[in-house]
């Protein structure tokens, strides 16, 4: 008669923190695009670009690392975000290739206010998180999409300017976040709080 052993195996994830990731593509993608709403320049290949490759890329790329290491926010949040700034860039070139009309004010109206819900709704999720940092990036979020529906509702070229410094606000609050990370993680303690 042999004996069987039983050998017990413990897997230490050993995956890196993806929200910095994250993080950076929203902070950077929004700022540019907030740029452009208060006037420095236009929305052109540089923006575009900048939705797809780090906006879009970059979150749903963290989206997918969060989802494995066990995040369902993180996760959730990220690949939504990443995907809307796929779709953000799809409203822009499908119209300009001829594929198909462009969106009118009122219909991006809806789409912003429902990413505003969205957004409101990951907000709430955000405070069980004890991050003041993460929270900040979503009242913004949040306040960003909603003055974007009401400009694209009401034409209001002055709201949109107000709008693109809130975004301005978010982004340089998205990236504080991700270099708060990084640097936390770097120096093996607080330096930034998050």
């Amino acid at each position: 008669m042999t004996e069987t052993q039983e050998v017990m195996t413990e897997i230490k994830d050993m995956t890196a923190n993806p929200s910095p990731l994250g993080f950076t593509g929203l902070g950077l993608a929004a700022a540019l695009l907030s740029l452009s709403y208060i006037g420095l320049f236009p929305v052109d290949s540089m923006i575009v670009s900048m939705a797809i490759f780090l906006g879009g890329f970059a979150q749903v790329f963290a989206g997918i690392m969060a989802w494995k290491k066990g995040s369902v926010f993180g996760g959730t949040a990220f690949c939504a975000f990443g995907l809307f700034w796929f779709s953000l860039a799809g409203l822009i070139l499908l119209p300009a290739a001829g594929l198909i009309d462009a969106p009118t004010p009122i219909s991006v109206a809806s789409y912003l206010f429902f990413w505003g819900m969205y957004t409101f709704v990951m907000l709430i999720a955000t405070l069980k998180l004890g991050s003041k940092a993460i929270t900040f990036v979503f009242v913004t979020l949040f306040m960003l999409f909603i003055l974007l529906a009401i400009v694209n509702a009401t034409g209001n070229a002055g709201l949109l300017v107000i709008a693109g410094y809130v975004g301005l606000i978010m982004a340089l609050g998205s990236l504080y976040t991700a270099l708060a990370i990084v640097l936390n993680d770097a120096y093996g303690k607080t330096v930034a709080p998050v």
